[in-house]
């Protein structure tokens, strides 16, 4: 069964992960499946879900040629992706729907991005009937904070063609 169909079968993203849980899930390699099938660039910087709870996931991904700039650091787009995708996935974890948009992310980058593994996190703030507000982080191999992510997801209740 596809990903899509056992959201559908579930009604919403917080009861697939609240019954994938229950019945013993590794729902940190189904979350890494579907994220990969869906995203070259999930693939391309091997982004791994290391866990997902209620309201937080942590993705990792090492430093490569790939995801680099000039200055042997890596590229802010790809820190902003990773953060999009940890809190993305965080918020999956309590949205009440079948689908989710980012509306807003600002990211401060802090450090440069230059010894990986790097670790990201995504936690929920806030999360209304809509709207849920999550924060984020990347952290290099030394634990330094080397970017701090504010952003807000607007989430869908209804898949498409549905009243």
């Amino acid at each position: 069964m596809s990903f899509d169909q056992l959201l559908e079968q579930a009604g919403s993203f917080k009861r697939l992960f609240a019954a994938s849980k229950k019945a013993g899930v590794d729902v940190e390699k189904a979350v890494q499946n579907a994220m990969a099938m869906d995203s070259e660039l999930f693939r391309t910087i091997e982004c791994e879900v290391v866990s997902v709870g209620r309201g937080r996931a942590e993705l990792r991904f090492p430093f490569s040629k790939d995801v680099a700039r000039r200055g042997g650091m890596v590229h802010g787009g790809i820190s902003m992706y990773s953060l999009d995708n940890a809190c993305g996935i965080a918020v999956m974890t309590v949205n009440p729907g079948v689908d989710q948009v980012t509306v807003e992310l600002k990211v401060n980058f802090l450090e440069p991005l230059s010894k990986g593994p790097f670790t990201v996190i995504g936690k929920v703030l806030r999360a209304g009937g809509k709207i849920a507000t999550a924060e984020g982080e990347v952290r290099d191999a030394r634990g330094t904070l080397c970017a701090k992510s504010l952003g807000t997801w607007y989430m869908i209740k209804r898949g498409p063609g549905r009243a």
